[in-house]
């Protein structure tokens, strides 16, 4: 068995029987009522024996939640739902909630669209260079994203995940040291006047107005984020409306925040998921980082989503000292 602790602090090493699979750096659980299968060593799974159009009973949906704790990304296939399907679905996650940059889809104010027609250019898309986490410049970020297919191109266009809890805990004892005493300044308020500078062709598309006031355009997180029900610590310091690291200078926190953002790409904390027609994806935006992967060209990709409102992040000095 690896000499690596297991990830949980509820779990140690000596709690699992040697030869126990280890999958997403927990022992794997078992499920009786839904299909489960991991998609990689790292993170994701796809869930099978469940229609999303019908509402979910109460042991069926307890395994659903164990398999988005246990995986952070869960993919069905094959599920034809309208928009309030949709949402009633997103529903047993959380609250929804709008996105102050994100363009709504068909007038639904709490649904939002990634779309890239045919004949457009990669950037139209806010697709982050580096792996990311969505809206973290909110006072409570997003707890998960329900996002499905509606249209996607024959080859291409996948969205990859990096498990952030692997990230954080296979560094070394000094930088979690370090990481785990810093705070991070996300902002959103200069975004639509950065676009505006842009040539028309190399613009994304953004939302055009929004409810959301100055102070909500910007927050203060925690580097290293503490589940609330597990203590399990995962890395919270992403390049997506990053400003800098409190207390560090605009330099020192670039070439900090590019030697984090270099371990997120490391295949060996990912998944990557093919999108088909119908496919539908949850993915735990606290502890993921994810990409699109713009990959095709002359094909239509367009998805729908779902934003479900999480809680304020909690760093390890804070859970600590019991706040």
């Amino acid at each position: 068995m690896s000499s690596r602790p297991v990830a949980n602090p509820a779990v140690s090493a000596s709690d699992v029987p040697a030869g126990t699979p280890i999958v997403a750096g927990l022992p794997m659980p078992e499920f009786r009522r839904i299909g489960v299968e991991p998609i990689s060593g790292a993170c994701g799974c796809e869930i099978t024996g469940v229609d999303l159009r019908q509402p979910l009973d109460a042991e069926t949906l307890a395994e659903v939640m164990k398999a988005f704790e246990q995986f952070l990304v869960i993919v069905f296939r094959d599920q034809d739902l309208t928009p309030e399907q949709h949402k009633a679905f997103s529903r047993y996650f959380g609250e929804l909630t709008e996105l102050p940059q994100a363009p709504t889809y068909a007038g639904h104010r709490d649904m939002q669209e990634v779309r890239r027609e045919a004949h457009e250019p990669e950037n139209v898309v806010p697709s982050f260079e580096h792996f990311h986490t969505d809206s973290p410049f909110l006072p409570t970020p997003p707890k998960c994203i329900v996002m499905r297919a509606l249209e996607v191109p024959q080859w291409g266009g996948d969205t990859a995940f990096s498990n952030a809890y692997l990230v954080y805990e296979h560094l070394s004892d000094g930088m979690k040291t370090l990481l785990d005493g810093l705070q991070v300044v996300y902002s959103g308020k200069d975004i639509w006047a950065k676009n505006e500078k842009l040539d028309p062709d190399k613009r994304l598309r953004l939302r055009e107005s929004h409810d959301f006031t100055e102070d909500q355009l910007e927050s203060i997180h925690p580097a290293v984020r503490v589940h609330p029900e597990t203590g399990r610590k995962a890395l919270f310091a992403t390049s997506a409306y990053f400003k800098r690291f409190v207390g560090w200078s605009e330099d020192e926190s670039r070439a900090l925040l590019a030697y984090l953002q270099s371990l997120a790409q490391h295949l060996h904390y990912h998944c990557r998921i093919k999108w088909q027609k119908d496919t539908l994806i949850v993915w735990d935006n606290r502890f993921t980082l994810h990409r699109g992967v713009h990959d095709f060209k002359y094909e239509r990709r367009h998805l729908i989503r779902t934003t479900v409102v999480g809680e304020r992040p909690v760093g390890p000095a804070a859970r600590q000292a019991g706040n």
